[in-house]
């Protein structure tokens, strides 16, 4: 069962990191670097959100639905912490690639 706080979150989170991106400026590095781990960890978030809708619920004990908010709060946390670490390697990649994007575009004046 999809969890609509989750969602929420990611499109949110989604539409921040797209505002960033689209408001004109051009990010410095560090800027960049967090837009892409930022991504990183809503990439993460949302994996492992799939992967806990496999695991099914029938047992003796029903899941309640604040033990269902806190387990994807927690989920949201590993996410970021993995992402802000070593990561998985997508932050890495992008951040190569957007910035090697970045130095070609001429700059306004």
């Amino acid at each position: 069962m999809p969890n609509p706080l989750n969602d929420i979150n990611f499109i949110h989170q989604t539409q921040h990191i797209q505002s960033q991106q689209t408001s004109g400026k051009t990010l410095n590095d560090e800027q960049l670097e967090k837009t892409c781990k930022d991504f990183e960890s809503l990439f993460v978030s949302y994996m492992m959100q799939q992967m806990r809708q496999t695991i099914p619920e029938d047992g003796i004990i029903s899941r309640s639905q604040g033990e269902k908010i806190y387990t994807g709060m927690l989920d949201n946390e590993i996410a970021k912490t993995v992402s802000h670490n070593q990561g998985i390697g997508l932050a890495r990649v992008m951040y190569e690639q957007m910035a090697a994007i970045r130095d070609d575009v001429p700059k306004k004046k």
